[in-house]
């Protein structure tokens, strides 16, 4: 389906569902955007079209938190900028947008919650009145990141979210141990999962279900296909899990809408458009995920 915020509004976590104003589930499907800073091409309003012509409800803008010379702590005002015009173009697009603080190399995100708290402060307020933004508050915490850590930054991060908005939060070890959360006593919360098929194995039904059946609501924040690592079976793999959260109606983000010369890239380096993608455009990773976007 391709409804977006104008059918379903704002959205709310009932158990562990994301639903809609009138109470209905609703999946979210769209692919991530590669680091806002790098790829900021593919997030203009024609290639976010693009992918809700696939089936997409939603895109995820992935800043980079902290990475050398190329994340909000080093050039913040120059992210703010592109998150800001990604947001404008996907709901413009009637689509729902992840603000995603793109945690990796710093490992811990108490790292810079003092940048994150003024970060969604000012996105969440200036945004206040859009029922379609989701915010992300840490992408995948690594190293020896616990739980508690993790707690400890949404602690000081959830408040200032100035809005009636869904929060993800990230989980332990690049966000794949999703058994390790307790849940927090806000509402509206879901816990990201992350799967990379080639890399993991076929644990993440009884991961997810036992998360689940806990009472904690999961979104897959991000997920794609290392076919570098895995081959012929971590595309074998990618399919079977994109039926699997189809099947089950959870939300996804799929890694990632660009042309970038890696094994996780949708378009192949050599396409040099950002709309009208044909077959050959896609890379064979890229033709799973945008399949997926069907549901």
């Amino acid at each position: 389906s391709l409804d977006g915020i104008k059918v379903h509004g704002q959205l709310s976590v009932k158990g562990t569902q994301l639903t809609d104003a009138s109470g209905n589930l609703v999946q979210l499907r769209g692919m991530s955007s590669h680091g806002i800073l790098w790829y900021p091409e593919y997030s203009n309003y024609a290639s976010l079209c693009e992918t809700k012509k696939y089936g997409a409800n939603m895109f995820r803008i992935a800043m980079y938190a902290d990475d050398v010379n190329e994340g909000y702590v080093q050039q913040p005002t120059l992210s703010k900028k592109l998150v800001c015009q990604a947001i404008e173009n996907a709901l413009a697009a009637d689509m729902y947008v992840i603000v995603d603080w793109h945690t990796l190399k710093e490992e811990n995100p108490l790292k810079n919650v003092s940048q994150a708290k003024e970060f969604f402060e000012e996105i969440s307020t200036r945004y206040a009145k859009e029922p379609g933004v989701l915010y992300e508050i840490c992408n995948e915490p690594n190293g020896d990141t616990t739980w508690e850590e993790i707690r400890d930054y949404a602690e000081q991060v959830i408040p200032v979210i100035r809005q009636h908005a869904v929060i993800l939060v990230g989980t332990p070890d690049y966000s794949y141990s999703i058994t390790k959360v307790e849940p927090l006593s806000y509402e509206n919360l879901m816990y990201s999962y992350h799967f990379y098929a080639g890399q993991y194995d076929d644990a993440y039904k009884n991961m997810i279900e036992d998360t689940q059946r806990k009472g904690i609501p999961v979104f897959v924040t991000e997920w794609g296909i290392n076919e570098e690592q895995g081959g012929e079976a971590a595309l074998t793999q990618g399919k079977a899990f994109a039926e699997y959260l189809n099947e089950k109606k959870i939300s996804f983000a799929a890694w990632s809408l660009c042309n970038k010369e890696e094994t996780f890239s949708a378009l192949r380096p050599e396409c040099g458009t950002y709309r009208d993608w044909e077959e050959k455009d896609f890379t064979e990773v890229g033709r799973i995920l945008f399949e997926a976007l069907k549901g």
